[in-house]
């Protein structure tokens, strides 16, 4: 095998970066634009490294460590990242990069690296677990066909609305949310229902100025991000994610504020972003959830999604 080289990746290479992504794993593409953007507004205070590897002169693979504050992060977790051009996949090549970024990232002070590959990459899997990585937790990915389901849904969205209606609950989005402090009130939303999502590791605090930046992003508009208001205050939020030039469109986040759960909330807020997605004429929307959030679980199902491939997250102990 010729060992590849690796150059760092510059913030004009994004675009390669997301052609590699895509060609690593062609089902769930890759928008440069939004590469490009995440690049460009990273987490304050968040370490990254990026490549990207060549053979004989050719881009093979995209490859990345990242991580949070070390002192917010005390076991030191370091998510890592190999995206090898599926064409070029061969078990030695794929071992030689994970073992260079991993290299990087002990070099940067990491203790437990962190990979993903989704649920059909044996190849990916079985190299990574010959590597030392253990399974840590599974992340189920659902599809909903919005043609086969959009008459029900659009149904069950206008009865969701007429409900929380009655209940003097506004189903809003931030275009049409005139509070000057909608965003902050957002913002300490997610920060609170981010701390119950099922995860192995703590979830690093997200400032609000990097909220902000995320709000902004091309996938995103105001116009169809949804908010249920009570009392003038989010009790619930959802959103999609659209990507501007290629990719599925996603459910970006869904949430309920934890003194107003079993009120169907979080199940009207989604159904709202679903409608528009139907009347926008999108013809499906995945959505991913840890396969020990119940409560998401049930919804999805109840809202007729299908499973495909998920995600599986591996860990690796590491001496630095």
């Amino acid at each position: 095998m010729n060992e590849p080289t690796l150059r760092k990746a510059s913030l004009e290479d994004a675009a390669l970066a997301s052609d590699l992504m895509t060609a690593a794993y062609p089902d769930l593409p890759e928008d440069p634009v939004l590469t490009r953007y995440r690049w460009e507004h990273p987490r304050d205070g968040w370490s990254v490294g990026r490549s990207i590897a060549e053979l004989q002169g050719q881009p093979v693979a995209f490859l990345a460590w990242s991580h949070g504050p070390w002192d917010q992060s005390p076991e030191r977790n370091c998510y890592c990242e190999v995206l090898l051009d599926r064409a070029r996949l061969e078990p030695s090549l794929l071992a030689s990069l994970w073992t260079r970024i991993a290299t990087e990232a002990q070099a940067d002070g990491a203790r437990i690296l962190e990979a993903y590959a989704v649920e059909d990459e044996r190849e990916v899997l079985d190299v990574l677990a010959h590597l030392g990585y253990k399974h840590d937790r599974t992340e189920k990915v659902w599809e909903l066909d919005l043609v086969a389901h959009g008459k029900r849904l659009l149904d069950e969205a206008h009865a969701a609305r007429s409900i929380a209606n009655a209940a003097q609950v506004e189903l809003t989005t931030l275009a049409q949310w005139t509070d000057p402090d909608a965003l902050r009130k957002v913002h300490e939303l997610f920060e609170l229902t981010r701390l119950d999502i099922p995860t192995t590791y703590p979830i690093l605090p997200e400032t609000f100025e990097n909220f902000v930046e995320r709000v902004e992003a091309p996938d995103k508009r105001h116009d169809r991000y949804w908010v249920a208001l009570d009392g003038g205050d989010p009790v619930a939020a959802s959103y999609l994610r659209y990507p501007p030039v290629r990719g599925k469109v996603w459910t970006g986040y869904t949430c309920s504020h934890p003194e107003h759960r079993g009120r169907g909330l979080a199940r009207a807020i989604k159904l709202q972003t679903l409608g528009q997605a139907i009347e926008l004429g999108v013809p499906t929307v995945l959505t991913d959830n840890d396969s020990e959030n119940a409560p998401m679980l049930h919804i999805n199902e109840r809202l007729g999604y299908d499973r495909r491939p998920g995600f599986v997250s591996l860990v690796k102990r590491v001496e630095t």
